[in-house]
């Protein structure tokens, strides 16, 4: 990081620019999967509305078995989605650095792009766990409920 001595603005260096381009990447797919995401749950629900005739003929004792499963898939999605939330309410703790500490606000702020880089990284994972749980959620709906 550069400072210019005439205009008094700042210039990152090739260091602080790679953790930029690293975290625009990041918050790319992070977005694209919460697109997928979802498109995933407006599918299911407009499914769920339509509600098809069940493909696969299963006793009552496989149903209640099978719904069990699928509420639980459901409760593993709502955890990861709180803990995508609580993870997302702990980046105001850096930004508030920058806002309330004097002579460091730079470095505040790139510890913030590197906890918002890492954040992304596993949003997006879990996000991929969430649309792979709504599939085979998706695929229960089709097939047996």
């Amino acid at each position: 990081m550069t400072q210019s001595g005439t205009d008094k603005g700042f210039e990152f260096g090739s260091r602080e620019n790679e953790l930029l381009l690293g975290l625009s990447r990041d918050l790319t797919r992070l977005g694209i999967s919460v697109l997928v995401a979802g498109v995933l749950f407006v599918l299911y629900l407009v499914v769920s509305f339509i509600d098809p005739s069940a493909v696969l003929q299963v006793s009552d004792a496989r149903h209640t078995l099978l719904s069990v499963i699928d509420y639980a898939v459901w409760g593993l999605i709502a955890l990861l989605v709180i803990y995508m939330s609580v993870t997302i309410i702990k980046l105001a703790v850096p930004v508030k650095m920058i806002a309330t500490t004097a002579g460091l606000d730079i470095a505040h702020l790139m510890d913030f792009v590197k906890d918002l880089g890492r954040l992304s990284r596993v949003s997006f994972a879990s996000l991929m766990v969430v649309c792979v749980l709504m599939v085979i959620s998706l695929f229960m709906l089709v097939l047996v409920f």
